[in-house]
């Protein structure tokens, strides 16, 4: 809808669907100053790297962003904290086994940098898992 809403308005046409103007689809946090993301950290040979969100067996990749955002939110909010590093610990572990150890760290940063040549991510360590 918002292609066609886009090809009608510049034939010089209403907009009919009052969607295709805004950044709610293509940058749904294009407004704000600073996001929070939870992001896991995997260890492997001594080395740390971020774990990306991919799709496997058991969960697409926008659930895993989701599972983490969450329980990250509990555990840096002292909420159940115990119970909740538990079960990050086996999703990471369900998700990404080939990891010897995990870290939970917090990623600050402006999505309007998103598409430049640098994009400044603050990161916080919020725990070893």
């Amino acid at each position: 809808m918002s292609i066609v809403s886009l090809v009608i308005q510049e034939k010089g046409y209403k907009e009919i669907y009052p969607f295709a103007s805004w950044k709610l689809f293509t940058v749904p946090s294009g407004g704000e100053a600073s996001v929070d993301r939870y992001k896991l950290y995997g260890i492997k040979d001594g080395d740390t790297i971020r774990i990306l969100n991919k799709t496997v067996e058991s969960y697409q990749a926008n659930d895993e962003e989701s599972i983490v955002n969450i329980y990250g939110g509990k555990i840096e909010q002292n909420e159940d904290r115990k119970i909740n590093l538990t079960k990050l610990l086996i999703f990471a572990k369900d998700t990404n086994p080939e990891f010897n150890e995990y870290m939970l760290y917090k990623e600050t940063y402006n999505p309007k940098e998103i598409g430049e040549k640098k994009v400044n991510i603050n990161k916080k360590l919020i725990t070893k898992l």
